[in-house]
């Protein structure tokens, strides 16, 4: 059984939207590896006589998505730079696009994103958003060429798109058992 589909003349281009301002952040170039992070925690309770030490699970951490994505707009007036506005502003407490100052408890910007995971779109806390601005990649007019967007985001397990998140993971799993099975007699 095979899940091919036709080759299609585009690929969907790399993106990120931006739900506290409405914006929508994309980029021609795709980030560098992904990394998809878990923590299980396991706790050793010792017993005095024993052995070895019983480990009890302590339960899980969040979902941490981290990749590195490279801009690159060579030109000799702006370079990247509104790109890189467009990231500022996901490392500010801001509402809406024309909201130009922060208020008090205004929570951190989140992000729907899904590009390279293998998951439905599901909404992640922005925790990092840091830029190198590679060093002989600059114009006459001092404005960056080539920067390397650092990001990392945390999933908002609360949120309800996680429960379609929830929905897929138990059908991906029926389906691949059945799938392997299929390929294993065939």
């Amino acid at each position: 059984m095979s899940l091919n589909v036709p080759d299609y003349s585009y690929s969907l281009p790399w993106f990120m939207f931006d739900v506290t301002t409405g914006q929508l952040i994309t980029s021609k170039h795709m980030p560098l590896d992904i990394t998809d992070n878990k923590d299980i925690f396991l706790t050793e309770t010792p017993i005095p006589g024993l052995n070895y030490s019983p480990i009890q699970s302590s339960g899980n951490g969040n979902r941490k998505i981290s990749f590195t994505l490279p801009l690159l707009r060579r030109n000799n007036t702006i370079g990247n730079s509104l790109l890189l506005k467009q990231f500022a502003i996901l490392r500010n407490q801001a509402n809406g696009l024309l909201n130009l100052q922060s208020e008090s408890f205004t929570p951190n910007p989140k992000v729907l994103y899904y590009w390279g995971l293998g998951s439905v779109p599901l909404i992640y806390y922005v925790k990092k958003c840091d830029f190198t601005n590679k060093h002989r990649w600059v114009n006459q007019l001092g404005q960056p060429q080539y920067s390397e967007i650092s990001m990392e985001l945390w999933l908002d397990e609360n949120n309800k798109l996680y429960i379609a998140e929830e929905i897929f993971r138990l059908v991906s799993r029926y389906s691949s058992l059945t799938m392997d099975a299929i390929d294993f007699f065939a």
